[in-house]
């Protein structure tokens, strides 16, 4: 007797699919009233709701061709969280992976995603993971810094990320037999974003493969554009994204105590402990203020040591103090107008930062110790704005100026600054400054003009850069620039 078994497929049901070649890609993100386990594992109910971004094309070193390798990108968002979820698919043995320190995974497979929240074409954050979910975070912010355009090869043709912020967020990923997984869970308090009750959010995601030496972006972005976040998909109908109060305390108390042995024993010279700390307080999802009094940055990673070989250009080094850190993005400008480790010693100092009906705000007043004056017994005044309009197309305006009042010294700089973007392969940017030290020594600096436009085509990029100025200008008191230094 022979029996026939029937052979039953389950049919799981899988999200919505938005293939990035076809250019699908203004994306309606299911809101799941869930939570998922950050494990690496993509196997939670709430992924087969997610919606789904696939078919990557190739965006450098050559955009516009279809990707080498498969990515799936799953997408979905919680309440208080967003989760995305990685499925890349990679040829055995070729993944490229190491356990190694935030921000360095340049040399690792990678995934990159950049959510502008504020959906303006100009501004992005960026979070990136390698396929152990090891994390890179940044801000974006077009027309303040380098661009890789290049002339071929493997330039990126987007924005340099300022990997300075570091954000909040969970990541965990895994090898697998053809490829790796990673899932993503970001939480709402980790970001900035609009105030309207429904909202659209950018996307790009873009995918590094090292074996091939192959950027494949899900949006089928082209290189030649004069914006890379002007390019960007949509995360659609974002609604009631709960954030809670967003409020981080972090409370110091210091004591020190210096003993020495003397012929009766020990003594102790006991110094009267000083109590500091610092808040940061998310007064709306688009503004955040921040203040700190009596700041300790003991705990601050250290800089790396750095040898000086041209006695006239100054050492950089970059921002790692909590309290600056956060919210950098905004003090952007194209001529590092605003550097704040110029700020060495704060005993108080307050900020607001944020953006809001089209104008990125960005406001900090600081006292510095006295042992940082000229004359070591002043306490210097630093004062720094920056405002930044929204213009059509990508573009944007802004002003910035900054201060330093030190007893007798002062200095005083404004400048204003444009990008402006035309025909989507176009470019300009366009900034000026001025130097005011009224009292003594007393003179003025008259303006510093620097012009700066590219073009680029498919088959071909062209730049121009000319910067001028006064010969006595030394730049402001909180920046990092060189004087007496013309090119174009």
């Amino acid at each position: 007797m022979t029996f026939v078994l029937p052979l039953v497929l389950a049919a799981v049901s899988m999200g919505p699919g938005y293939q990035g070649t076809e250019r699908n890609i203004r994306v309606n993100v299911p809101r799941v009233e869930a939570s998922a386990q950050i494990d690496g594992q993509l196997s939670e109910p709430a992924w087969e709701q997610a919606a789904r971004l696939t078919a990557f094309s190739q965006y450098a070193p050559d955009d516009g061709r279809p990707a080498n390798d498969e990515t799936d990108v799953l997408v979905w968002y919680a309440p208080t969280a967003m989760y995305f979820g990685i499925r890349a698919h990679a040829a055995a043995g070729t993944v490229r992976a190491t356990l190694a320190a935030r921000d360095h995974i340049d040399s690792d497979d990678s995934i990159q995603i950049y959510l502008a929240t504020f959906n303006d074409g100009r501004q992005a954050s960026v979070f990136g993971v390698n396929p152990l979910g090891v994390q890179l975070d940044g801000a974006v912010l077009e027309g303040t810094g380098n661009q890789g355009h290049g002339f071929g090869g493997l330039a990126a043709g987007r924005p340099a990320t300022d990997l300075s912020p570091d954000f909040v967020f969970e990541s965990k990923g895994r090898l697998t037999p053809d490829g790796y997984e990673v899932e993503i869970r970001i939480p709402f308090k980790s970001l900035r974003y609009q105030t309207a009750a429904v909202q659209d959010w950018g996307i790009h995601v873009i995918r590094r493969v090292q074996s091939s030496g192959h950027d494949d972006s899900w949006v089928p972005a082209r290189r030649s554009a004069a914006s890379f976040l002007g390019q960007a998909g949509t995360l659609a109908g974002l609604t009631d994204l709960r954030r809670s109060l967003v409020m981080d305390l972090n409370p110091v108390i210091t004591a020190r105590a210096d003993g020495r042995d003397e012929a009766g024993g020990w003594t102790y010279d006991g110094r009267r402990p000083e109590a500091g700390g610092n808040v940061r307080w998310g007064v709306t999802p688009n503004l955040t203020f921040n203040a700190t009094l009596n700041a300790d940055f003991s705990q601050v990673e250290a800089d790396a040591t750095q040898f000086q070989i041209d006695p006239r250009q100054a050492l950089f080094f970059s921002e790692k103090r909590p309290f600056f850190l956060d919210g950098i993005e905004f003090f952007s400008t194209p001529n590092s107008l605003v550097h704040s480790r110029r700020i060495v010693e704060p005993l108080a100092a307050a900020k607001l930062t944020g953006k809001t009906a089209g104008t990125t705000i960005a406001a900090l007043s600081a006292v510095d110790d006295s042992r940082q004056s000229r004359d070591g017994r002043s306490h210097p005044f630093f004062n720094i704005v920056r405002v930044q309009r929204d213009l059509a197309a990508s573009s944007r305006a802004g002003f910035v100026y900054t201060d330093r009042i030190d007893g007798a010294y002062s200095n005083h700089v404004a400048g204003a600054d444009a990008h402006l973007v035309w025909r989507k392969i176009s470019s300009s940017t366009r900034r000026s400054r001025y130097r005011e030290r009224p009292r003594p020594p007393t003179f003025r600096t008259p303006h510093s003009p620097t012009w700066r436009s590219s073009s680029r085509a498919r088959m071909y990029t062209m730049r121009r850069r000319s910067e001028s100025g006064s010969p006595s200008w030394s730049g402001s008191e909180a920046s990092f620039s060189r004087s007496r230094v013309r090119w174009g």
